[in-house]
């Protein structure tokens, strides 16, 4: 598997990481998009993904269109720079904010919402065909993309081989999973494995002194996510899925994440894939 990060090139190519973002890409003049991919190219990393973060499952119908519009556009500037996935989440039913991406809502995790994210997402990828670029969809309890048969319902549901599920396992964090997480893991890997097409490393912790529990994200090896666990579990995946190491705010914080994740994987004779190029 592929070590990778959110961080620029060069920072990758410090860090000997092989798998890294590319942002805004709809924004980048079509010109520069196959320089961006010679780019990746000539460092020797992977470009994972790029945002196209939205409320599919808006319920404001106009704006759950423009969503899809705006998706289809992202994916065709991705598949021209190279790059492998283009990142949703499930959206939101919330009907007070219909064009925020990310909402709480009792409505989200109801059977209405996941159809009309799989309709939203055939809608997004009806006449799209690429070996390189998949639309996916990020896995988050907040979300109607709440478990790992929600997962696989998707994808099940849309049939669609540019359709993908980007495996956040800190994002599906609840009190039963949070303790028992690599039993989790397997279960997402044996559920939805062949549909994942890279995965997000954060770690987790519930801070005690919070009168109302509070689950908070920690650096990698200080809470409660079995890391030893989710990489033998990525071992059943293809060897080009990579692993991304994100949300943290320096340079530093990120060398101590990928050194921690090189540390666990050696303690389990699991080796990441080349260095990528030096620097």
């Amino acid at each position: 598997m592929h070590l990778g990060a959110v961080l620029n090139i060069p920072d990758l190519q410090k860090l000997g990481l092989t798998a890294g973002p590319a942002e805004d890409i709809a924004e980048l003049p079509e010109a520069e998009r196959s320089d961006l991919r010679l780019s990746f190219e000539q460092a020797g990393i992977i470009p994972a993904q790029t945002g196209g973060y939205c409320n599919l499952v808006s319920t404001d119908e106009a704006h759950r269109r423009k969503c899809v519009a705006r998706l289809r556009e992202t994916l065709a500037a991705a598949e021209q720079a190279g790059i492998r996935t283009v990142i949703c989440g499930g959206g939101h039913r919330d009907p007070d904010c219909p064009e925020a991406v990310f909402s709480p809502h009792p409505n989200n995790w109801t059977q209405p919402a996941r159809e009309v994210l799989a309709q939203s997402c055939a809608e997004v990828l009806d006449g799209f065909s690429s070996k390189v670029t998949k639309l996916t969809i990020e896995t988050w309890v907040m979300t109607p993309l709440d478990s790992p048969r929600a997962a696989r319902d998707l994808v099940d549901a849309v049939k669609h081989p540019n359709l993908g599920i980007l495996f956040d396992p800190v994002n599906m964090m609840n009190l039963d999973r949070h303790f028992r997480t690599g039993e989790f893991v397997a279960e997402c890997i044996d559920t939805f494995g062949d549909a994942i097409t890279h995965v997000h490393a954060k770690d987790t912790r519930i801070l005690a002194d919070r009168f109302t529990y509070h689950m908070a994200e920690v650096p990698i090896g200080s809470g409660r996510m079995d890391y030893a666990r989710l990489l033998r579990e990525m071992t059943r995946l293809p060897e080009d899925v990579p692993l991304i190491i994100e949300h943290l705010d320096t340079f530093d914080a990120y060398a101590a994440a990928a050194a921690k994740l090189r540390e666990i994987a050696a303690a389990e004779g699991i080796e990441f894939a080349g260095k990528g190029r030096a620097a």
